[in-house]
């Protein structure tokens, strides 16, 4: 008995994270490979980005009545600021992902198939230790459909509150007891999610992965198999036995970063246990870090997983751009001091400068300012530029280097926050060495490709490039038109809407060209007048310039008359082009 209790202090779980429990409710499914597989069928219906946004996103509970409310009142209610999540694209990229992980995972996994039966007889220890065949099967037969995929980026940017947000939308444990008659008593466990040990040790895993099922499946697999002399070896097999006969959906590993403090090769076989677990058990492996554990997942975790088209994705900082604007619009509207700061274009550009488009910093930033404009009564209570450098001075000293290491823009400098900013040889070898396309979201996206760092866009931009040339542009225009399109879209987005915003931004080049050309060609200020006024009568009927009507013509009805005209193709064109 002491030898337990004395386990326990050494390795103390605290759970972070604990989903909802429920009782199985099969689902008729529409997908046919998702049909007939107990573990499919009990989870909710695939979620549109509607129904995710609203579900995922967490905001305080505000009025404007609250600001009539006493002083220590309102400081309470602007704590609330600390939990705020705004649904952002690539949380509902993150989720997507998630949602087809899961199901795609437990396509080979259906507790009913001989071959998944067939693993208990064989053992996993054996099967751990077969591996995979020519055909990528496992001992019993069975081939994995799973895959794995990593999140890394600047911390304080939302990589942990975007997958957990994903996680708590589906319940965490499903019990089922009977399945089309047939009598099925198991707790199924869709997620699991560890943070990697402080000490980044295999043996570790092991022990918090055990704790963790045990407190939500109210097991004892802890007390069963742990004691002082286990050892990796042989609580590994236990572990995929486990994660077998539960049907965990997907293992997610945050903090993947602590293992660079390892010993040498230690982090080597941890990734070749991740990697055993999705080719060979078939569990979904998710990893969350910061930039520094780039090097790490760019060997052997990077070259051995499954190819499923999942990728990973990096999440920089965002850029002061519409994300940004957007972001912080909504953050805005919760204020609780007496006087209402409208939102400007100044504050916007402060606000970013302080917090480098890192959200985190940015939201801290935001409620702090607030508690000092009450406590100190500031200009009667209103949020002002001088007031938010004020707190960002006096209250985040801590962050102030690294944020003039990130304004500064030096690539040199950056090299000391690898925790902010990736080194660009480790990119280089982690984009390079990637199996699959990698999606960079944010700042370093921008960067990445003005740098020529990058491959994955490669492909869609030389496609970009030649729709542009084929429709009229030059060569350096059709270049510069199409990095503008990939800069700001999602490296998943659809080449045939990629194609449409190249037309649109040569459209609006072509008619932005004509009218300085046109403007230009006029000597005096009254000729100008007549010939402007005149213009829609002059015109050629295959002129650009007929696509505008007024000065107050819109883009969608500039390219709607665009496309009337025939200058430009319908969206049906589009996909026909030949690439």
């Amino acid at each position: 008995m002491e030898r337990k209790i004395n386990l326990n202090v050494m390795y103390q779980y605290t759970p972070g994270l604990i989903g909802r429990q429920e009782r199985a409710n099969y689902l008729e499914q529409i997908i046919t490979g998702y049909k007939n597989n107990p573990f499919i069928e009990a989870l909710p219906p695939i979620l549109e980005e509607e129904h995710v946004a609203i579900n995922i996103g967490r905001y305080p509970d505000y009025d404007e009545s609250q600001r009539k409310l006493g002083k220590q009142i309102r400081l309470h209610l602007i704590q609330q600021i600390s939990d705020y999540v705004e649904p952002l694209p690539v949380h509902l990229l993150v989720e997507q992902r998630l949602s087809r992980l899961i199901r795609h995972g437990y396509k080979a996994r259906n507790p009913f198939a001989p071959q998944s039966i067939r693993q208990y007889h064989i053992g996993f220890k054996d099967i751990l230790a077969g591996g995979v065949n020519h055909e990528g099967m496992n001992l019993a037969g069975i081939r994995s459909t799973a895959s794995g995929f990593a999140i890394l980026g600047v911390s304080g940017q939302g990589k942990t509150t975007a997958v957990e947000s994903s996680l708590l939308l589906y319940p965490q444990v499903i019990e089922h007891s009977y399945y089309k008659e047939q009598l099925f008593i198991r707790k199924q466990l869709v997620w699991l999610k560890l943070n990697c040990p402080y000490d980044g040790s295999l043996k570790g895993l092991c022990f918090n992965f055990f704790q963790a099922v045990d407190s939500h499946l109210g097991t004892n697999y802890f007390s069963k198999f742990v004691s002082k002399g286990s050892s990796v070896d042989i609580l590994i097999p236990v572990m995929a036995h486990i994660a077998t006969l539960h049907g965990l959906g997907v293992l997610v590993i945050d903090e993947i970063q602590n293992l660079s403090f390892m010993k040498s090769g230690g982090a080597e076989r941890m990734l070749n246990y991740f990697a055993q677990l999705i080719n060979t058990i078939g569990v979904p492996v998710v990893l969350i870090g910061t930039f520094k554990a780039m090097k790490l997942l760019s060997g052997t975790f990077s070259q051995a997983r499954r190819s499923t088209g999942q990728g990973d994705l990096i999440m920089d900082r965002l850029t002061n751009g519409e994300e940004w604007s957007y972001f912080i619009e909504q953050l805005w509207k919760y204020q609780w001091t007496v006087n209402s700061t409208k939102l400007n274009d100044n504050l916007k550009k402060v606000m970013y400068e302080l917090s480098q488009g890192i959200v985190d910093i940015a939201v801290k930033l935001y409620m702090l300012s607030q508690w000092e404009a009450i406590t100190c009564g500031c200009e009667k209570e209103k949020i002002t530029v001088s007031l938010l450098k004020g707190v960002a001075n006096q209250h985040m000293q801590l962050v102030q280097p690294l944020l003039k290491i990130l304004k500064r823009n030096d690539p040199s400098s950056r090299l000391l926050v690898d925790d902010l900013y990736p080194k660009w040889d480790v990119l280089d070898q982690y984009l390079i060495k990637a199996t699959e396309k990698v999606s960079v979201q944010g700042e370093l996206r921008s960067n990445v490709m003005r740098n020529g760092k990058i491959e994955l866009e490669k492909d869609k931009y030389l496609k970009l490039i030649k729709t542009a040339i084929e429709f009229g542009a030059e060569a350096d225009i059709a270049e510069e038109l199409a990095e503008r399109v990939i800069l700001r879209n999602e490296s998943e987005k659809d080449i045939v809407l990629l194609r449409k915003e190249v037309l649109e931004e040569i459209k609006l080049y072509t008619v932005i060209k004509d009218d300085r050309s046109s403007s230009v060609s006029q000597i005096t200020p009254s000729k100008k007048k007549s010939t402007s006024s005149s213009r829609s009568k002059n015109l050629e009927g295959d002129d650009l310039r007929n696509a505008i009507k007024s000065s107050k013509t819109g883009i969608e009805e500039i390219y709607e008359n665009l496309e009337n005209m025939g200058v430009i193709p319908s969206e049906e064109n589009i996909s026909k082009l030949i690439t």
